[in-house]
């Protein structure tokens, strides 16, 4: 489809139509790449190309510690493969706390991926039975890694081409993202065009479940309903590798950024028995306010999708501390670890010092 005006599209096989209630742009995004490297689909793939990949590489360089690399990183392991993964930020998954990207480093390592931190690709050459790529991991260093597929994975653009926005009286930004004039109605500056989805420039975090909150909102607005706005603070970001990684609300050094007096606790999973259990470390990290609300929730280790859910709810309705230590958390669960995180921060310490 292409916008061909404020309230019309051109669509294939169906014509000039026309909108009466409004217009939901959400044409998503596509793998972004890096300049000179070209995916070829076989041995050079986007993140997009693996999910069709019919066999499975022995060995894989992964290029990018974000989310999408460290999953793809992760599974691939899971796999049999031999992972090289190289991030070029001094740590992964660098948008997160920096004891989730030590904890989750430490767990990936444990695996047997080789992680590359501060580390940059310099040179590929694709070879009848894989890649050859220069990998400079400091100003004097450099190392060859050689694998049978490179997956790069440096994150995702916009899809606007095509999408005929001037027509329509929007413009993109410089990123390709198109911007609401009203975040709560997520409208443009054209009345009845909306946009949900990875078109979304920050704080829409460009996530599935972001997106299906984005959408139901916008559906609710164009049904004539009052729709509450999407709360971008509270949602959750996780990485589904393994360890798995959740978090909600701000970073330590976010919060003391914005001027926040901190007070801190981290609980690592293996103090409670489930985590024992599982034996893949992990931990509980806890950014507070003192003497005021929890700020944000940070979990590494395993199944921390499914436990972050509760921590949504402690910063979503502004809990301190102590408003969670005295509910009691079942024995033995790894979301006990979270109960105890609160417990010490409310001077109630059981198998931490308050």
């Amino acid at each position: 489809a292409e916008l061909t005006g404020p309230r019309t599209a051109r669509v294939t096989g169906h014509g000039e139509v026309v909108a009466r209630r409004g217009i939901v742009l959400a044409t998503g995004s596509r793998p972004r790449t890096l300049p000179g490297l070209m995916a070829d689909g076989r041995r050079v793939v986007t993140s997009d190309d693996a999910l069709f990949a019919p066999e499975l590489p022995r060995s894989v360089l992964v290029l990018g510690g974000g989310a999408i690399g460290v999953e793809y990183a992760s599974f691939h392991r899971s796999m049999g493969a031999h992972v090289t993964l190289v991030e070029a930020a001094d740590r992964l998954v660098p948008l997160e706390d920096v004891d989730v990207s030590r904890h989750l480093t430490r767990g990936l390592k444990r695996r047997g991926i080789d992680v590359l931190t501060g580390a940059r690709l310099s040179d590929v050459a694709v070879l009848d039975d894989g890649v050859r790529a220069t990998v400079r991991t400091a100003p004097a260093e450099t190392r060859t890694v050689r694998a049978e597929r490179l997956l790069v994975a440096v994150g995702r653009s916009p899809v606007t081409d095509g999408l005929g926005l001037a027509a329509a009286g929007l413009v993109a930004d410089d990123r390709g993202h198109v911007a609401p004039a009203d975040w709560a109605r997520l409208e443009t500056s054209v009345p009845g065009i909306h946009v949900v989805g990875d078109l979304l420039p920050p704080p829409s975090p460009g996530l599935a479940h972001a997106s299906f909150a984005e959408g139901l909102a916008v559906a609710e607005t164009l049904a004539g309903l009052r729709s509450p706005a999407v709360d971008y603070a509270a949602v959750p970001r996780v990485t589904y590798s393994s360890p798995q990684t959740a978090a909600v609300g701000p970073t330590e050094a976010q919060a003391r950024d914005a001027g926040h007096d901190v007070v801190v606790n981290t609980m690592p999973l293996t103090a409670v028995a489930k985590g024992m259990v599982h034996g893949q470390g992990g931990m509980v990290k806890v950014v507070s306010e003192r003497g005021g609300r929890v700020l944000g929730v940070h979990l590494v280790g395993p199944h921390v999708s499914e436990m972050i859910a509760e921590s949504q709810l402690i910063t979503g309705w502004d809990a301190e501390p102590a408003d969670v230590a005295r509910h009691v958390h079942a024995h033995p669960t790894l979301s006990e670890a979270v109960g105890e995180a609160f417990l010490t921060l409310a001077g109630r310490g059981l198998h931490q010092q308050s």
